[in-house]
């Protein structure tokens, strides 16, 4: 009975260990979900200068089938762009993220849509951030659409 309850005891104290370090192998000190929901929410306010802003000043943007946008004012022309073509709203959800000192990376999925709710497309996009003095600023970010390449008949 005593060799039971050792038993016992000890797989609960091993549980208790593995769910205890769970949110601690979890966690992100980048805030990676925090961060992408600012730049949602900052985007869909039409607050492009903010959404520069989460970007550190030597950061790049690399959009598909276009040039990569290198710098804060580089940055800030890709995303007026982007609104000028009809991405007047966006949702990101963030799969995965994970810190290494001062670097950090996440991967996730988005959805763009026109201002009306028409869906323009949706995909998945990898950011890698770094801390700044003091604050995570995103270094640089990419996006690939999950949509099949549009085709039309050469004439």
């Amino acid at each position: 009975m005593l060799e039971k309850r050792i038993k016992c005891g000890a797989w609960i104290l091993m549980l208790t260990a593995i769910l205890a370090a769970a949110p601690a192998l979890a966690a992100d000190a980048s805030d990676m979900a925090g961060r992408a929901a600012t730049w949602e929410k900052e985007y869909n306010a039409a607050n492009i200068k903010a959404v520069a802003a989460l970007y550190a000043a030597d950061g790049c943007r690399m959009p598909p089938n276009a040039k990569t946008a290198q710098g804060s004012e580089g940055i800030l022309a890709q995303l007026e762009s982007g609104r000028e073509q009809g991405a007047a709203k966006i949702k990101i959800t963030v799969t995965m993220a994970e810190t290494s000192g001062d670097l950090a990376y996440g991967t996730g999925t988005y959805e763009i849509f026109r201002a009306d709710g028409t869906h323009i497309d949706h995909g998945k996009w990898m950011n890698v951030s770094k801390k700044l003095k003091g604050t995570w600023k995103t270094q640089c970010d990419i996006w690939n659409s999950d949509m099949p390449i549009p085709t039309e008949k050469v004439k």
